[in-house]
């Protein structure tokens, strides 16, 4: 018997009740069985709301009736009646047995394999551009992206890692004419310097300048004959509301993107180092190829330190082109239309929106939209994929909504085979973070202030312990990115996050820190026992059999709720619902532990003893199980 035949026997016993009152197999589906809120009220239960509608009846009375036809057997050791409630207390032996028993026997896979029928999936991620480092922003996305992965591989899935690199374009031709006017030839070896950071730091420079040539503009004639037409055009209302000053700073704010198109000398610099790019100019190119490849050993470095890899990265230098054909062919079979200047758009009515989407502009030039179908498609059909998820922030919404109505145009049935992964934004508790400004927490830079803090507190722990500095190093890097792993995940991926480095190092609270605590416990516990109990099915079957105080269920009920949650984690691609359960779990473990009157386990006696050792194991496999998902590397010492 395993916990999925727990969750059947309890289940058949709800639904045979429900049956027997006439309630509708449909109705009966609704209810689900939930963890009872309070242990007092028994184990698992339901409410019966949903069922006075059809019933006719008050939930209490309802209750009453559903109980009436619930018999104790079984996993069910009583029925317990709480106002509208239906609850069971289970039998705590035989729960204890097929939980435990369960968990210990499938180690570090516990609660794995859990889809019906495998897929193959790809899941698209980090995405990051060339013109400069990974930020705290690429980090949420790059832990989402490798624990989704992870997540539904554990499940059964057989999962694609994609990366689709942004390599080419305007900002890419920014850093690059920078780097020619002030760079000096400088390299990241001569500026002892990772790849990516020089390449960034040019990025900003082009930024400064070309402010520095805004504003030098904004107070020129130019600028003054550019604002009396603009505010020309203003409502009245807003020309009568502010002064000039203000008339002015609003003009120059939304001005900045006409000037650098069609004013700036950086501006139209930039544009030629484009135009030279996509002509193939051999100089264009080797700057390119060269300032691209500073930045592609930077990103695998920032890759490596959070444990990120990918089985296939694409760049848009090689996938941007595709799409063109697709758009066309779609022309000639009258899906899309032709404006009478030549552009190529989507009627957005076909999917419920307004307005259209152009695919192909009038020049025959691609937008993002044109590639996205194309590399969609192109991996499709490639791999024969039956799910793609794309892991980009919810700034994007409109886009894939746009997108995957597009594809599903084309392609019908297709669009219900594509995710979005939608995600806020992080920030610090400075603020929103400004890549233009130069004042970006880059990847690399939170990583190593993570290490440093832990650094600081484990050197505070372990300060009459004998450990060597490489010792102390490794644990503080783990550590480190523990806390920053946990505390990214644990958030709904839509919600924002404020990212608190100091809150996410604390030992005591719901972070990566205090889980690695409760693992180093659990192996010390070991330590001192001799091992973990090695039992043949006879003897372990007495020693879970033995277990049964209430704080030992309590850990052995949310070691029951593992697998269906870790199951929830991957189908609603959440992997705060991981974080949660583990949280949940080690708390448990942690209560009971600290009950040293009843469950100090190396002075019980057997077979006690041995159970209590197992149900630590049991636990010690959760733990490592969700540390592997989450990409935390375990610490049998702290």
């Amino acid at each position: 018997m395993k916990i999925a035949d727990i969750d059947a026997e309890l289940n058949h016993a709800k639904d045979a009740a429900l049956r027997a009152l006439s309630v509708p197999d449909e109705l009966a589906a609704e209810i689900v069985l939930a963890p009872a809120p309070n242990p007092a009220m028994g184990d698992v239960g339901f409410p019966c709301f949903a069922l006075a509608k059809h019933l006719r009846k008050a939930p209490p009375m309802i209750a009453q009736d559903v109980a009436g036809q619930i018999a104790a057997g079984g996993v069910i050791a009583e029925v317990v009646l709480a106002g509208p409630y239906v609850n069971f207390r289970l039998d705590a032996s035989r729960i204890a047995e097929v939980v435990v028993g369960q968990a210990v026997s499938e180690g570090d896979r516990f609660g794995a394999g859990f889809v019906e029928q495998s897929q193959k999936w790809m899941v698209e991620f980090s995405a990051p551009n060339t013109n400069k480092p990974q930020h705290l922003g690429h980090v949420r996305n790059d832990l989402l992206g490798a624990t989704v992965a992870a997540m539904l591989e554990f499940g059964g899935h057989e999962v694609i890692r994609a990366n689709l690199i942004n390599d080419r374009g305007i900002h890419i031709c920014k850093s690059m004419l920078a780097y020619t006017k002030w760079g000096d030839g400088e390299t990241p070896e001569s500026a002892g310097e990772k790849g990516d950071h020089l390449v960034g730091k040019y990025y900003v420079q082009f930024g400064h300048k070309f402010r520095e040539e805004y504003e030098a503009w904004s107070r020129s004639d130019a600028a003054h004959s550019a604002f009396t037409a603009w505010k020309r055009v203003q409502s009245p209302k807003l020309v009568a509301e502010r002064d000039d000053d203000q008339l002015m700073s609003d003009f120059l704010a939304s001005h900045e993107d006409v000037y650098f198109n069609q004013g700036s000398i950086l501006g139209a610099e930039t544009k030629r180092m484009l135009l030279d790019w996509e002509a193939g100019d051999p100089d264009t190119l080797e700057l390119w190829e060269r300032m691209n490849g500073w930045v592609f050993a930077g990103f695998d470095e920032t890759y490596a330190s959070l444990g990120v890899t990918f089985d296939h990265v694409y760049r848009e230098s090689e996938t941007y082109l595709l799409g063109k054909d697709i758009v066309t062919d779609a022309l000639a079979a009258g899906t899309l239309s032709q404006l009478d200047d030549g552009a190529i758009v989507f009627d957005l009515a076909k999917i419920g929106m307004e307005g259209e989407k152009v695919l192909l502009r009038s020049d025959g030039t691609s937008v993002y939209m044109t590639q996205d179908l194309g590399t969609a498609l192109t991996r499709i059909d490639e791999y024969d994929l039956d799910r793609m998820v794309y892991v980009v922030g919810n700034e994007q919404d409109y886009h894939f909504t746009v997108l995957f109505g597009v594809l599903d145009t084309l392609r019908p049935g297709l669009g219900e085979r594509l995710q979005h992964l939608s995600y806020g934004m992080v920030n610090l508790p400075e603020g929103r973070m400004k890549t233009r400004e130069g004042t970006v927490v880059d990847a690399d830079d939170l990583v190593a202030e993570m290490i440093a803090l832990a650094t600081e507190e484990t050197t505070k722990r372990y300060a009459d312990a004998d450990l060597t500095a490489e010792e102390l190093a490794r644990r503080a890097r783990a550590i480190g990115l523990a806390a920053l792993k946990y505390y990214i995940l644990d958030f709904n991926p839509r919600s924002s996050v404020q990212f608190d480095p100091q809150k996410s190092i604390d030992f005591q609270g719901r972070t990566g820190p205090y889980l690695l605590y409760s693992y180093a416990r659990i192996m010390s516990i070991a330590r001192e026992a001799g091992g973990f109990p090695e039992l043949d099915e006879v003897a372990q079957s007495e020693a879970l059999r033995a277990l049964g105080t209430d704080l030992e269920m309590a850990v052995i009920m949310e070691l029951r709720e593992w697998p269906r949650m870790v199951a929830l984690a991957a189908r609603l691609l959440d992997p705060s619902k991981v974080t949660e359960q583990l949280f949940k779990i080690a708390k448990a473990f942690s209560t009971m532990y600290n009950d040293r009157a009843r469950h100090k386990i190396i002075e019980v006696e057997s077979p006690r003893k041995e159970g209590l050792l197992l149900l630590t194991l049991a636990v010690r496999n959760a733990l490592a199980t969700g540390f592997s998902i989450l990409g935390i590397e375990p610490l049998e010492e702290m």
